[in-house]
């Protein structure tokens, strides 16, 4: 920054005081206007009476003239330098100017190189490595931008969910297998059955329509009718056995006697009873168990 120093004050008498000292001295027009009047007077063209006219007219005006002169360029001569040193303190003020103006130019030229730098960074990291021709023209981008990511996430997510579509309906189609199983196992085990109310009791009427589908838990009871009829016929036969076994040992050794109330009669009667319920084990299920 420049330093320039203007004072508030004129420098008039110093300066009027130099111009004074030069018209009066040398080859001024004073000095010559006076050897001029006294050449006259030692030729005797003027008498002294003549010579004071002379210098008070011609020489008082020649000294009025030079003072006014002087000061009036004495005047100009401290205007003209005011001017150059404001010009001077003007002229400084615009190089200082100048050169904050320089500064901020190279500020904004990092501020718009820091930009293009930042710009670019953003720009490769957003849409890519970018390939130029030779105009300047971008004609093709490298896929490591994020728009190109982003591309590759939605084609991921797309073939994802067209992946989860097609499980879905596999899932619904297998939903629907699965409820076929149900109702098919549901008709084959148990047959066909409408329900009353569901409720926090649970269901309320259970009613089968058709009666002559013979389900799996049909048969299942008539199996198990069989077995017990089965293990009914096995007791049964297993104590006539032992029943028929008693009675041969009791004949063989004499020891029986079949009377009436006697231990071989009573023998007897429970091998009939036996044989009888063995023989009603074999034919139907309410004959499976007798009362008799």
């Amino acid at each position: 920054m420049a330093t320039i120093t203007v004072t508030s004050e004129l420098d008039v008498a110093e300066k009027y005081e130099k111009l004074v000292k030069q018209s009066l001295a040398g080859n001024s027009a004073y000095i010559r206007a006076k050897e001029t009047i006294q050449e006259l007077v030692a030729d005797g063209a003027i008498d002294d009476a003549q010579k004071a006219e002379i210098i008070s007219n011609i020489v008082g005006g020649v000294v009025n003239n030079i003072n006014s002169s002087c000061l009036s360029t004495a005047m100009s001569w401290a205007n003209a330098e005011k001017e150059v040193e404001l010009k001077k303190l003007e002229l400084g003020k615009q190089l200082d100017i100048l050169d904050e103006e320089t500064l901020l130019k190279a500020a904004q030229v990092d501020q718009v190189q820091n930009a293009t730098r930042l710009s670019k960074v953003e720009s490769k990291r957003m849409y890519g490595t970018p390939i130029f021709d030779s105009d300047g023209n971008v004609i093709s981008l490298a896929d490591d931008g994020k728009v190109a990511r982003d591309i590759e996430l939605t084609t991921k997510q797309i073939a994802k969910a067209t992946t989860e579509e097609l499980l879905l309906n596999q899932k619904i189609t297998e939903s629907h297998a699965a409820v076929h199983k149900i109702v098919a196992d549901t008709y084959t085990n148990f047959g066909n059955y409408t329900y009353g109310g569901v409720s926090s009791s649970g269901i309320s009427t259970v009613t089968r329509q058709d009666t002559t589908h013979k389900s799996l838990s049909d048969t299942q009871q008539d199996i198990a009718i069989e077995q017990a009829k089965g293990y009914t016929y096995n007791a049964w036969a297993n104590a006539l056995t032992g029943s028929a076994s008693m009675l041969g040992t009791a004949i063989a050794s004499d020891y029986a006697e079949f009377g009436a109330d006697q231990p071989g009669g009573i023998l007897l009667d429970t091998i009939l009873d036996t044989a009888r319920n063995l023989k009603a084990a074999t034919t139907t299920v309410d004959e499976a168990s007798p009362t008799y």
